[in-house]
């Protein structure tokens, strides 16, 4: 078993790769004698090698027992994009978010999905892939709804067990995450969610997502979320994982923790946590071997977890691989992202048939994200894609008259300063790049002294060998010159506290204090030291960074990072931008407007403000929208937009999520009409954030105690289940357009129970949907069931059932829906802490379409 030195990828976006500075990692190198074992048990492991597989070697990899041939595992994000060991080097497929899967309502596309995704997976070389998110759209402000399906836990439930069972069918494991309550990235690793396990809240919305997974599929392991719920961290959470989890719901895959989300040692092994990720371990050290041989803790506890490393290390058998990483590039799963795309996304607003567009028509398109697309949110979540499509290019190439489209790329929309182009940027030798020179404290002669091509420097987890342990510093020199003459934007991105000078003289000074591993990764606005220089066309101008050390406020046992970033923007004027798309749009037929957000907007590691555009980008659109014939918005966006400032303005309205590396011939067939939109909103679009029922209740507070807290306030009245009103509510919770129309009718809903046991009823439930239209469609079905005499307080509809069907035009098909009584009709009850379906009248609907059962008698029931 030899080990070998790499880089570690760093999780950003940058212009150009950084030079990670002999940031290294320890990898797992398995050699030619290495011949891997599955079979081993507990039995064949000593006590030391018990413990040490109960953590990770790496970032990526699980610790194996190299004695024994037990290979370590290589786990990897995630659902929209496989990504290797180093997150940003090498490419791989991008599918759209989860967002837009989850407006497919497409279960068999999911599972379509997941075959390529083992594929993926395996020419990664690695064995598990984290995901999917089942976390819920709670708040239109989630950092990380990009990532989940659906506000609703039957529609994400459903959706990840095809995902799930489709991936580990390719002989791929998987591990679904978070469980439970990480609705909210604010303080998540610290807030409580204030919520009882055994309560409605939790048991009829978040954890009835997991129960629907958990009943339609087998994931191979589980992460543990961040949070706490109800007082404890749920990678310690007893009544969570061991009781409910374990206990009620008989799961017996793995439980790993989230990346630093283990807690203790004792509490968290005794709790059911297999597996504390990443390594080196911190909290499961031979201080646990001590407590065994004291008797504080049952050695059978450590062998529960040990064994079900090992099973799982059997379960990823097939993906088993000693081979490099690769970008697969697989044709039909290229159509395949195309695919989801063109059925994720949703026709909001389609006033005078402006779409579908004429293939000769004039057009002016507007907005940098026609030219730079925002494929993913920020976070895990984002990987490098294979290529990227520009949907200027797409919509182009399918007109018939290219030159009689005009684009301008409006109003910048970054909420943080770039990184300064390279192009831009000199070292003294008047190479492109960066000189960095670094001092131990007390010496003025540098140990290092290097050029860097890119305008960035980072050490992550580890320091240069030259350098002293929190005692150095480091200085970026480089010359910067300006393309434009004005009142430029310069400065830096610093982990540590930062000097900024502009030819010898100091123009901007930030003491970083609090600054975590999560500011580096997720939230970079942080980490801003930025001045206006006036600075002239041409002119070089000597720019120094003086950068120390990070230095945590408290130990978190994560790596340490130090970093610093060149960043610049030079002056630009709104009024220009919005002039130039004005004119362009004025010559127009039909125009066309990219708004929305990007990676800097909706990102893991933070929550979003508000839920509205930047105040330019509305008077982009609303002079545009002014200036033109016809008008289209196209947002980019992973969580609902208020819009209430210009919907009126518009003529048609696309919500085109985060798309993948297809994209572009996705919006390119949907604008054009060589698809039929068949989206459906998967989550409620409030008119404002005061609208939204989380509103009041979220995100976490800092209570008198110096606790961060979190209730869920709104209760079950989460997303639709909430009583909205036309003044509340922009797009309801499953709604889209299309080109064609649909009518249900001929409803019909028959009982049935084959065996006569109440807990075995079940309803079937037939309809018939007619395509009225010109166009062939996809409908998507959807079945909601009310509780009409229930002696609790319910939703007014619940949604049960769905299926996506496909209509040929003036085509006619019937669909065939059965739902078993005991899902259909229950709600949680507290009292006796069981599913309770109450004896009654329940009334099924289905689009305009209603129908009564009546259920003879009281049912109780647990488990899945």
């Amino acid at each position: 078993m030899s080990q070998t030195m790499t880089a570690v990828g760093v999780p950003i976006s940058l212009d150009d790769k950084i030079s990670k500075n002999d940031v290294q990692q320890t990898v797992i190198d398995i050699d030619d004698t290495f011949s891997a074992a599955f079979d081993r048990s507990v039995n064949d492991l000593t006590l030391e090698e018990r413990l040490d597989i109960l953590s990770g070697a790496n970032f990526t990899h699980t610790n194996g027992v190299p004695r024994l041939g037990v290979p370590s595992l290589k786990v990897v994000d995630t659902i929209t994009g496989v990504k290797g060991s180093e997150h940003f080097q090498t490419p791989t497929l991008c599918f759209p978010s989860a967002t837009c899967m989850g407006a497919t309502w497409n279960v068999e596309l999911l599972s379509q999905i997941g075959t390529k995704l083992a594929l993926q997976t395996k020419s990664k070389s690695a064995q598990v892939l984290l995901g999917p998110v089942l976390n819920l759209h709670r708040d239109p402000r989630g950092g990380r709804n990009f990532e989940s399906f659906s506000e609703d836990p039957l529609l994400a439930g459903e959706l990840a067990a095809s995902l799930v069972n489709a991936i580990q069918a390719g002989g791929v494991p998987t591990c679904p995450k978070h469980f439970v309550g990480n609705e909210s990235e604010t303080k998540r690793r610290f807030h409580n969610v204030a919520e009882n396990l055994d309560g409605r809240t939790m048991r009829e919305i978040y954890l009835a997502a997991w129960q629907v997974l958990l009943r339609k599929s087998k994931p191979a392991a589980i992460m543990t979320a961040y949070n706490k719920v109800d007082g404890l961290f749920c990678s310690e959470n007893t009544k969570l994982v061991k009781d409910l989890l374990r206990g009620e719901w008989a799961y017996d895959g793995l439980v790993m923790s989230d990346w630093y989300g283990t807690r203790s040692g004792i509490p968290a092994i005794e709790a059911g946590l297999d597996l504390e990720m990443p390594g080196p371990t911190i909290h499961r050290s031979s201080q646990i071997l001590e407590k065994i041989k004291t008797g504080e803790l049952d050695v059978s506890v450590l062998n529960q977890r040990a064994a079900k490393v090992l099973d799982l290390v059997k379960q990823a058998k097939e993906s088993h691989s000693e081979s490099d990483e690769t970008s697969l590039v697989d044709e039909e799963a290229n159509l395949l992202a195309r695919r989801v795309a063109t059925e994720g996304i949703v026709l909001l607003q389609n006033r005078k048939s402006v779409l579908p567009l004429r293939r000769g028509q004039r057009l002016a398109i507007i907005g940098s994200q026609a030219t730079n697309p925002s494929i993913s949110g920020g976070g895990s979540a984002a990987a490098p894609p294979q290529y990227t499509q520009r949907p200027l290019d797409c919509i182009g190439e399918m007109s018939t008259s290219p030159a009689n489209i005009q684009a301008a790329n409006g109003v910048k929309i970054h909420s943080v300063i770039p990184v300064i182009p390279v192009d831009q940027i000199f070292a003294r030798d008047g190479s492109n790049g960066i000189n960095v020179r670094y001092f131990n404290n007390g010496s003025d002669q540098p140990v290092i002294d290097e050029i860097q091509p890119a305008p960035a420097t980072v050490m992550f987890g580890r320091l240069r060998n030259e350098l002293k342990h929190e005692n150095f510093y480091y200085e970026i020199s480089t010359i910067v010159i300006p393309k434009t003459s004005g009142l430029h934007t310069i400065g830096a991105r610093t982990t540590g506290t930062c000097a900024v000078k502009v030819n010898g003289k100091e123009v901007a000074q930030k003491t970083m204090v609090g600054i975590e591993v999560e500011d580096f990764l997720f939230r970079p606005k942080n980490l801003e030291v930025l001045a206006k220089v006036q600075m002239t066309a041409g002119v070089p101008y000597f720019v120094d960074l003086i950068v120390q050390p990070h230095k945590p406020s408290f130990a978190t046992g994560e790596p340490i990072i130090h970093s610093a970033m060149v960043c610049y923007m030079e002056e630009y004027s709104d009024e220009e931008a919005i002039a130039e798309a004005v004119n362009i749009a004025k010559e127009a037929e039909v125009t066309l407007i990219f708004a929305g957000r990007t990676p800097e907007h909706e990102s893991e590691g933070f929550d979003a403000q508000d839920m509205s555009l930047p105040a330019s980008q509305i008077k982009m659109i609303k002079a545009v929208a002014t200036a033109s014939r016809r008008s289209v918005l196209i947002l980019s966006c992973g969580n609902p937009i208020d819009v209430q400032d210009v919907v009126e303005d518009v003529d048609a309205v696309l919500n085109a999520h985060f798309l993948g590396q297809e994209g572009g011939s996705a919006l390119a067939q949907i604008l054009y009409g060589e698809a039929c939109p068949s989206g459906k909103l998967a989550v409620s679009w409030p008119k404002t954030l005061e609208d939204s029922p989380s509103y009041p209740y979220y995100p976490a507070t800092e209570n008198s105690r110096g606790a961060w807290e979190m209730i869920c306030g709104e209760g079950l009245g989460l997303g639709y289940r909430h009583a909205w009103t036309p003044r509340s509510l922009q797009w309801p919770f499953g709604f889209g357009l299309s080109y064609t129309n649909f009518e249900i009718s001929s409803l019909q809903v028959q009982r049935s129970n084959t065996s006569g046991l109440p807990e075995d009823g079940e309803i079937i439930i037939e309809a018939t949907v007619s395509n009225t239209g010109e166009v062939d469609g996809w409908e998507v079905v959807q079945i909601y069931v009310e509780d009409v005499t229930c002696s609790v307080s319910r939703p007014h509809r619940e949604l049960k059932g769905f299926t996506k069907i496909n209509v040929a035009a003036g085509k006619s098909e019937r669909v065939n829906i059965t739902l078993r009584d005991k899902y259909a009709f229950s709600f949680w009850d507290e009292s006796t802490k069981m599913w309770k379906s109450e004896a009654g009248e329940f009334k099924i609907h289905v689009g305009e379409c209603i129908e009564s059962v009546v259920l003879d008698q009281d049912l109780f029931w647990s488990g899945l």
